[in-house]
């Protein structure tokens, strides 16, 4: 993708924030973000760890659009979890309104406020007043301008068309998964694959619970049958030697 949205002018951003979500501490452009997805690039400082981050659009005057507030993993060599499918252009677009960065509302998702529910879980909520307040301070970070954008809107962005690039495939997997989980579903990939992985070690456990049950029976199994041969051995013993013992006494042995 490049640096822009296909559509406006919009630039595309990504910020990192400290681990309490209350300091701006890398800016990236998209594509930056994207090679991080595709595993391209390391993230050698946020090694093993969970990192809280905004995805915003920004169009002219520097003014921020839209916000998503979202977290990912990082293992330990540094590459962002390859599970990663925040749907970050969709939630802009169906985001609601956010706090006035003083040019008016943006956008906003995050955890408390999620147009695609199940996608919640992948989102983080900001917290602070004011200037302290994390839009507030990606606003201060895009006025300042480090990463040197450039949008180029020539005609009035409205809010319903921010963002609009996202693929029609993109939406109408949005719209099914609405339609399967309904609206109040709260499902998402990692929770599917994690419920997957606990039925299958349930599962998992209860066979290695029958199959010790099974080989205790056995075990239990052997022992009777060792007592019993013990018993009969003694029994063939002790016929034996009272056999003996009357063969004597027919002989007239003493």
């Amino acid at each position: 993708m490049s640096e822009q949205s296909e559509h406006h002018g919009l630039e595309e951003i990504v910020l990192l924030f400290d681990a309490d979500g209350a300091a701006v501490s890398a800016e990236m452009l998209f594509a930056e973000f994207e090679a991080l997805v595709n595993r391209a690039a390391p993230l050698d400082e946020r090694a093993a760890s969970v990192v809280k981050a905004v995805y915003g659009v920004v169009a002219t005057g520097l003014r921020l659009r839209g916000l998503v507030f979202f977290q990912f993993k990082v293992d330990e060599e540094g590459l962002l979890d390859a599970s990663f499918n925040v749907p970050l252009r969709y939630l802009v677009r169906n985001a609601g309104a956010g706090p006035d960065l003083g040019m008016g509302s943006v956008r906003l998702a995050c955890r408390g406020q999620c147009p695609v529910p199940w996608h919640a879980v992948n989102l983080w909520q900001p917290q602070g007043e004011g200037d302290a307040h994390p839009a507030m301070l990606a606003q201060k970070a895009v006025w300042r301008n480090r990463l040197g954008l450039k949008p180029m809107a020539t005609t009035p962005v409205h809010d319903d068309v921010v963002c609009s690039s996202v693929s029609e495939e993109q939406l109408v997997l949005e719209e099914r998964l609405t339609k399967t989980f309904g609206e109040d579903g709260k499902v998402s990939l990692q929770q599917l694959i994690a419920q997957h992985n606990q039925q299958l070690s349930e599962v998992g456990q209860k066979y290695r619970a029958d199959l010790a049950q099974q080989q205790r029976g056995y075990l239990d199994q052997i022992r009777d049958c060792r007592d019993e041969m013990q018993k009969l051995k003694a029994s063939l013993r002790h016929e034996q030697e009272r056999s003996r013992r009357l063969q004597e006494l027919l002989r007239g042995e003493p």
